[in-house]
């Protein structure tokens, strides 16, 4: 998974620099303490010391091997290891910016994490919530749309597998005032040894968790991708990476009235 996650940065992270520029626009001032909530790898953490210089990142996540990765990757952070289903780690102070990529939908209670977020956050800081609202795409769709990474993710869908709501009145209702929701569309068409590689990596995963889901046509059809033959993902050059991301950026609510309606946005 921790190699996953990083060449997932590595090919379509440009929306880490979307994510931020957000971030900075709704902040207002140089934040002193960010708060990366489920880090991972550190690749949001690599990119809020980028877009941030000079502030203390704090790395939170549950697992010692992630940690341990993530300290290696992210030197200069400070890495805390906490489980958020057992609440506010107790050696987190205050912060001006709270982070959750990919992460509050894997919390037990979403909305008492970020009721104790909010508690914990500076006045004028900010929340910036990120989830992906579909599976990355990789091969040309057939004409009528119903290709095999399609049904692929209907069987993903009916699992939960990255099941997330519209966070919009979770966070209103923890105290926070929206600033706007944001989908970041990325578009990779060029076909390169790297999206090969995270195609593969991808692939690979979802056909060891679907397996036994699978029809005989679609696992056969994954198999010829991850093979070596004509139509194997090795040597095909047709490959174009279709995916996104989803932003929800709110503030503490005595900063910015309360707003119900997303502001639909694609950052350029």
């Amino acid at each position: 998974m921790g190699e996953l996650l990083e060449l997932d940065a590595a090919v379509v992270g440009s929306y880490l620099a979307d994510a931020t520029a957000l971030i900075s626009t709704a902040l207002r001032r140089t934040p002193e303490v960010i708060v990366d909530l489920g880090a991972g790898t550190g690749v949001g953490t690599r990119a809020l010391a980028a877009a941030f210089p000079g502030a203390e990142i704090v790395a939170v996540d549950a697992s010692p091997e992630m940690a341990a990765r993530l300290g290696a990757n992210s030197p200069d952070a400070r890495v805390v290891i906490a489980d958020l289903d057992d609440g506010w780690p107790a050696d987190i102070g205050d912060a001006d910016v709270l982070w959750a990529s990919a992460s509050l939908h894997h919390v037990a209670d979403p909305a008492a994490l970020l009721r104790a977020a909010r508690d914990r956050l500076r006045p004028g800081g900010v929340l910036a919530v990120i989830e992906m609202p579909h599976q990355p795409r990789f091969l040309p769709e057939p004409p009528d749309g119903a290709g095999v990474e399609t049904r692929m993710e209907a069987i993903m869908a009916g699992r939960g597998y990255n099941s997330f709501p519209d966070w919009t009145d979770t966070i209103v209702d923890a105290g926070f005032a929206m600033a706007g929701t944001h989908t970041i569309t990325i578009d990779i068409p060029e076909t390169t040894d790297r999206t090969r590689a995270y195609a593969r990596a991808l692939l690979t995963r979802v056909r060891s968790g679907l397996a036994d889901d699978l029809a005989a046509e679609d696992l056969a059809t994954v198999d010829d991708l991850l093979g070596e033959g004509p139509t194997s993902l090795a040597t095909r050059s047709d490959l174009h990476i279709r995916t996104g991301r989803l932003v929800w950026i709110a503030r503490t609510s005595h900063d910015t009235p309360h707003d119900h309606t997303p502001q639909n946005e694609e950052p350029s």
